[in-house]
Order: C-alpha cells, then sequence, then structure tokens
C-alpha cells in the first residue's frame, strides 16, 4: 500500500472508534379533538443501543387508554420498525425486557393535520433500549466467574450503578462509577473492561490504556483484554504492538469479528493481502457490527483496479448503515467511481 493511503485510513479508522448515540424521540401531534371518520396511519421507528445489535427485537403497539393490544412486529437488522394502518388516536409503542434489555414505553399519537379534510399522516419514533445492570441479587464473582471471585459488595454495587447509567447513555456518570469500583477493586475484571471501553468510546484513549493494561496479567486467557488493549494501542499509532495484542486475541478466540476487524485496519497500509483475510473473516463473523470492514475492502479494491468490486463493498455498507456519519461522503465516493471520468 502506498503513502497515498494513509490519510484515508486513519480518517477511517478515527470514524470508527466511536459510535455516538441518537437521541431518544417520538414525533406525534394531537388536536383537541379526533376527525369523524377513521382514517389510517403510519408509525414507523428504530431500536438502538449503543455498537449493540437490536435486530429481531419485538415491538408492539399498544391502543391508549385502553391499553389494547393492536399489532406487534420484529425489527430489522437496522433496528428499524414500522406499523402500517394505524387509525388515530393515541398509542404506546413497547419493547419487552429481555435477557440484554430492559423494557421500553414510548407515547405516540397519529391525527391527520387538518379536521376538515383529513388524510393519513405518519410518525416517528427512536428508542433508546436501556441495557440491563447485573442484578443486585448477584453476588461477587457471578460476573465473570473465573476471574471476579472475589469483589466486595461495595465495588458490585457500583458496578452495577455504572452499568445502568452507561445502559441510559449517561456516560460521564457511569464512568465514574466505573471507576469507584475499580479503585475498591483494583482486580475487579468486569468493572475494568467496561470503564476501558467507554473511555475508549470517548476518544479517552492514555486513560483507557492505563485502565486496560492491568487485564492483561488478571485475565491473560481472556481475548477481550487483549482485543481492547489492541484497538486502543492502535488509536494510540502504537501499530506493532496492537498487531501483537489482536493476533494474541486471536490465538484465544479466533471467532471474534473485533479483532478480525482492528487487525485487518492495523496491517492495512504494509500487508494488504493479510488485512483483506481480516477483513472478510470479520464480515463473515459479523456483518453488521464490521460493516466499516467494507470499506476497506472497497478501497483495497480500488487500488487493485477492481472497480466494481470496489462499488459492491460500497453499496453493501451504505446498506447495512445507510445513517452513519460517513454515509454521504461514502455515497459521494460511489458516485465518483460510476463516473470515472
Amino acid at each position: 500500500m502506498t503513502d497515498t493511503t494513509r490519510p484515508w485510513v486513519r480518517m477511517m479508522i478515527a470514524l470508527f472508534l466511536t459510535l455516538p448515540l441518537a437521541p431518544v424521540s417520538a414525533e406525534a401531534q394531537q388536536p383537541a379533538r379526533p376527525p369523524s371518520v377513521i382514517i389510517y396511519h403510519r408509525i414507523e421507528g428504530r431500536i438502538q443501543q449503543r455498537n449493540r445489535t437490536v435486530d429481531n427485537i419485538q415491538v408492539r403497539l399498544v391502543k391508549m387508554p385502553e391499553m389494547q393490544p393492536i399489532a406487534d412486529t420484529f425489527t430489522r437488522q437496522d433496528g428499524q420498525f414500522v406499523f402500517q394502518r394505524v387509525p388515530t388516536g393515541d398509542y404506546s409503542v413497547e419493547t419487552s425486557e429481555t435477557e440484554k434489555f430492559e423494557a421500553t414505553q414510548t407515547n405516540v399519537s397519529v391525527y391527520p393535520r387538518d379536521l376538515l379534510e383529513p388524510r393519513p399522516t405518519s410518525a416517528t419514533v427512536f428508542v433508546e433500549l436501556p441495557l440491563k445492570a447485573a442484578p443486585a441479587s448477584v453476588g461477587p464473582g457471578e460476573l465473570m466467574a473465573d476471574v471476579d471471585l472475589d469483589v466486595p459488595k461495595k465495588a458490585l454495587k457500583h458496578y452495577n450503578a455504572g452499568m445502568k447509567k452507561l445502559g441510559k447513555g449517561d456516560s460521564a456518570q457511569g464512568i465514574a462509577e466505573l471507576r469507584t469500583a475499580v479503585e475498591l477493586y483494583p482486580a475487579y475484571y468486569a468493572a475494568r473492561l467496561e470503564l476501558g471501553r467507554e473511555l475508549r468510546l470517548q476518544k479517552r484513549f492514555q486513560e483507557a490504556l492505563e485502565v486496560i493494561q492491568p487485564l492483561i496479567q488478571i485475565a491473560s486467557r481472556r481475548a477481550e483484554p487483549h482485543v481492547e488493549h489492541g484497538i486502543i494501542l492502535l488509536a494510540l499509532e502504537r501499530r506493532e504492538e496492537s498487531i501483537k495484542e489482536l493476533t494474541t486475541a486471536l490465538q484465544l478466540r479466533e471467532s471474534d469479528w473485533a479483532a478480525h476487524l482492528y487487525l485487518g485496519w492495523a496491517l492495512l497500509e504494509r500487508e494488504g493481502l493479510k488485512a483483506e483475510t481480516h477483513f472478510q473473516r470479520a464480515l463473515e463473523l459479523d456483518e453488521l457490527k464490521a460493516a466499516r470492514a467494507h470499506l476497506a475492502l472497497a478501497r483495497l479494491a480500488e487500488a487493485k483496479g477492481e472497480r466494481l468490486l470496489a462499488l459492491d463493498h460500497l453499496d453493501a455498507y451504505l446498506s447495512l448503515a445507510p445513517q452513519a456519519h460517513d454515509a454521504e461522503a461514502t455515497r459521494k465516493l460511489a458516485a465518483r467511481l460510476r463516473s470515472p471520468d
């Protein structure tokens, strides 16, 4: 790979090291009185949760105030859902409690804009799924049974509080609670891992490094610390060390999509063919989470003069992440490749 790729590579790495949270909102209009005829509307929405997969989440539409279930659906791979032919009125969009997430309830109303000439309308709902914290009844050591064996109850309490804050999108308070848990019990594997990951997502890479490094000794046979360590080292441009850590992670667990993805980025500038293999493997393991591997593969294909293959990868990325922050730049790149002259 030539030097001309370096700015592009650094730009791509910066784009996927952090992912922002979208705000929770609901669009609704409610006139003083309902229309005299039945008008059917459309309610669409999107379920989202801090970089986690939210496909196949059950969503229920409930008529209010009767609390009568109207329809059920499941989210698509991108978290989107739609309810068609919804009669005028007030509703609640609900998701049930799962193993990972708390239940949610979001109110939404659909009414014609003009009562004299009632016509169908649509409403959009965004739902942020709260991540379920470990229950208070869980005893020390049950979070990470083979490493967190002697966690003091006070440290566990702060860990649970921190995870609850992160699940609600409160990064600052989540970091503070997790840091307290680590201070109370420095060998706390679960707390260090989550704290380091959150600091990394906030681009506080040096702090994240200091939190994650002890995990290599605390749990040397677990892949997760090596993955996080490798990602942080890559962000700090310590490429050789990053490659070593991510390679170790794959030796411990070959099926880790993140290790393949970031190792691909670490190798991209000097070993394109090897990087390509890791990008492909990341997509095989979890195409949605590793979607940005398509961008790297598009760049590699373009460098080899394989314009159509590059376009295929760009289109694949846009289909997986149509609202991503770099989606517009990707569309422009695809348009340029379609019209090379």
